[in-house]
């Protein structure tokens, strides 16, 4: 199915009032690209975007791939620049998904949700997900997210889970690319300009208004061996808290979580 290229000057125009003063706010749109990550690494400056209709190597959390085919979909990544003494530095892909889940509504989607720590999910199927990066420079962040608007059902045999987009819920509804990228970057902007003066349970609340997680039963390996518990609420690094046998709460930075089948 055809769709039409991004609109950059229509994109800028509608979202320049909401860059940070000092930042770049160039939008650099490509056709096709590695990873829309990798290229504000090597090339982006505070306040700069990538987008591109397709990444012939984009990339997920913990090293895996991120099926990028040029269907109409979103690869987008923004260079932050972030104090290097904030604290919640951790709780930076919380802060994302939030506003992740906030363009959604935006643009009439519900029933959707967040899996900790970066996943973007409507009715236990995948939407998107977050990956964020390090430059050189300490300060400098590549906020990258995936969204998928468009998947065609030829993919979704090369994805290990299950995976649906908003193409699929939305049935019969015009989705508009720029209109969705427009809120998505307004959103993701605002939150970033209250991120290092919020406190810890003011991220936490929001951050559980989407959690799809919060008082499921999970299970998962951790360091080979199997945790089953009941998800209990982030603690103040972002790490998630998973009830244990004695009746005490343990926390995981980089457990897998997968959701139980209903």
């Amino acid at each position: 199915m055809k769709h039409k290229p991004f609109d950059a000057e229509r994109i800028k125009g509608a979202v320049q009032q909401f860059f940070p003063a000092g930042s770049s706010g160039e939008i650099n749109i490509f056709k096709s690209i590695n990873s829309t990550n990798a290229w504000l690494l090597e090339n982006g400056q505070y306040g700069d975007i990538c987008l591109s209709e397709s990444q012939t190597n984009g990339r997920g959390r913990r090293g895996n791939a991120w099926i990028s085919p040029d269907s109409g979909n979103i690869y987008f990544s923004y260079c932050y620049g972030l104090n290097d003494a904030v604290e919640q530095r951790s709780l930076l892909s919380l802060v994302t998904g939030v506003a992740i889940a906030e363009a959604l509504t935006d643009i009439g989607l519900s029933g959707h949700g967040l899996k900790w720590p970066n996943d973007i999910y409507w009715q236990r199927k995948k939407m998107g997900g977050v990956l964020i990066e390090s430059s050189n420079q300490s300060d400098r962040l590549i906020i990258g997210i995936g969204l998928n608007l468009n998947l065609p059902d030829i993919y979704h045999s090369e994805i290990t889970q299950a995976a649906v987009s908003l193409n699929d819920v939305l049935k019969g509804s015009s989705i508009n690319r720029d209109e969705m990228v427009i809120h998505l970057i307004r959103r993701l902007i605002q939150r970033l300009n209250t991120f290092e003066n919020s406190t810890f349970d003011e991220i936490k609340q929001g951050w559980k208004e989407w959690d799809i997680l919060l008082g499921e039963t999970v299970s998962f390996q951790h360091q080979g061996d199997l945790v089953s518990g009941e998800v209990k609420e982030l603690d103040q690094h972002g790490r998630l808290g998973i009830s244990n046998e004695t009746g005490g709460i343990e926390y995981y930075s980089s457990a897998e979580i997968k959701l139980r089948k209903l």
